[in-house]
């Protein structure tokens, strides 16, 4: 979904026990309080249930706070799991 101030990156694994990554949520600054977040997780929720996906994992900087109390709001919780990144230097 893109409307131009408002992105995610989905990624849906498929086996035994399908589940969804969700990354780069972004809504303009400007635009935060009006809706759209709400309904981005929405649309991303109901494409999941539609996919049969059994978990929705949400990745965040750990340092956006306010997002994390956004995504708290919306059941998501940040104690149940530790993410681990590591980029790879592109050549």
């Amino acid at each position: 979904m893109d409307n131009g101030v408002s992105r995610c990156s989905l990624h849906l694994m498929y086996q035994f026990r399908p589940y969804a990554v969700v990354e780069n949520i972004i809504v303009d600054k400007n635009l935060r309080g009006s809706g759209i977040g709400k309904k981005l997780l929405e649309h991303v929720e109901q494409l999941c249930i539609s996919k049969c996906c059994t978990k929705i994992m949400l990745l965040s900087g750990a340092n956006r706070i306010a997002a994390h109390e956004f995504f708290t709001k919306y059941g998501y919780s940040g104690v149940v799991s530790k993410g681990f990144k590591k980029y790879i230097p592109i050549t």
